[in-house]
């Protein structure tokens, strides 16, 4: 079955979870975590605000940024949130972070991507962040009642984390998977420069977004890990 962008935040506005309990703020002494947020440059909007809620609510001390930004040394942590196209600018603060010894957590949209997109998406992860990407797969692939896909994380808790979208498998590369989905490595962790590299390839940020409880639990646990020594 194929599945339009509308469509998959339809469905994961529907997994809502009610009672969300109340989580722990990160450490208010730490140094701060940076949303990056170009509109101009592809971000869906409800990737967005998922992290956004999830911070806010978590009592996390952030800020938002666009690709501009460049001020590595104020940042524990640089989400990158569906990330499609990465300008120079956003490879730039990427790799400064990355050098000063923040962890960046990269989030890829290249699921909804065209044809053309996910080339230039793929080329850019591959020349300048050594990110391997393999073509996108429809977890709905019909209209058959099956089971709803979920992510399952290792890393920094083991975690399932509900996916109704398409998702970008990774190819063989340096670093620890820490994210499957229907026997897919989606998700994976490496050391880069003095920091930390998290490439996510199903988005987080929507199930964030509709308040999936273990979405929120997940991210506050790898913020938390990301943000001490080198993972």
């Amino acid at each position: 079955m194929s599945i339009t962008r509308r469509q998959f935040l339809g469905y994961a506005t529907g997994a809502v979870t009610a009672g969300l309990p109340r989580l722990l703020p990160l450490d208010p002494t730490s140094r701060r975590c940076v949303l990056l947020d170009w509109n101009e440059h592809g971000c869906f909007r409800e990737s967005v605000s998922g992290y956004e809620s999830a911070l806010t609510s978590a009592g996390a001390q952030w800020m938002r940024a666009d690709a501009r930004w460049m001020s590595p040394s104020r940042c524990a942590v640089l989400i990158v949130s569906a990330a499609l196209e990465i300008p120079p600018p956003a490879i730039r603060a990427i790799t400064s972070c990355l050098q000063t010894g923040a962890s960046v957590i990269i989030e890829s949209g290249a699921g909804f991507a065209t044809d053309r997109e996910f080339r230039a998406h793929r080329v850019v992860l591959r020349d300048y962040l050594q990110v391997h990407i393999e073509e996108p797969v429809d977890l709905w692939p019909d209209n058959s009642s099956q089971r709803i896909p979920y992510v399952d994380y290792t890393w920094p808790r083991p975690a399932k984390v509900r996916d109704f979208s398409r998702v970008v498998p990774l190819g063989r590369q340096a670093g620890e998977v820490i994210g499957w989905v229907e026997g897919l490595p989606v998700a994976f962790k490496r050391p880069g420069g003095r920091g930390n590299l998290i490439f996510l390839g199903s988005p987080l940020g929507p199930a964030l977004w509709a308040g999936d409880a273990e979405a929120r639990r997940w991210l506050l646990d790898c913020l938390g890990a990301a943000g001490g020594e080198r993972v």
